[in-house]
């Protein structure tokens, strides 16, 4: 959190630094057999870390990203073509709303930093278990 001054008076901004929740993301063990099972361990660990967040944003009826946290859509990918895991990202940076965006993923695959000029992050859970 952080103050802003606005004409003189303080005034309390929620806010989530990008970083704070990439390396959450990235350095921690999470299951890796059920996406429903990384999604609720993903949501525990935001909740301990006060993050504030949605789940299940959606953005229409067919595109709900799986947290939505400040402009950053976060999409959790257990199994999956990495063709059809893009072309759900590409979807979701269609939207204004999206300003970021982060696959979270233990899927082994190549990922562009930007998808419609905005800026994308991949998380290899894998990694953390190294």
């Amino acid at each position: 959190m952080f103050y802003e001054h606005l004409n003189n008076e303080k005034k309390l901004m929620e806010v989530t630094d990008l970083s704070f929740i990439i390396k959450i993301l990235s350095s921690t063990r999470f299951p890796l057999e059920r996406e429903k099972d990384t999604q609720v361990a993903i949501e525990k660990k935001f909740t301990e870390a006060g993050i504030i967040f949605n789940r299940e944003h959606k953005l229409d009826l067919v595109n709900i990203p799986d947290f939505f946290i400040d402009g950053t859509a976060i999409e959790v990918k257990i199994k999956g073509n990495a063709k059809q895991i893009y072309r759900q990202c590409e979807r979701y940076c269609k939207f204004d709303d999206v300003k970021n965006l982060i696959l979270v993923t233990n899927r082994s695959m190549g990922f562009p930093k930007e998808i419609n000029d905005k800026p994308c992050y991949f998380i290899n859970l894998g990694k953390a278990w190294l």
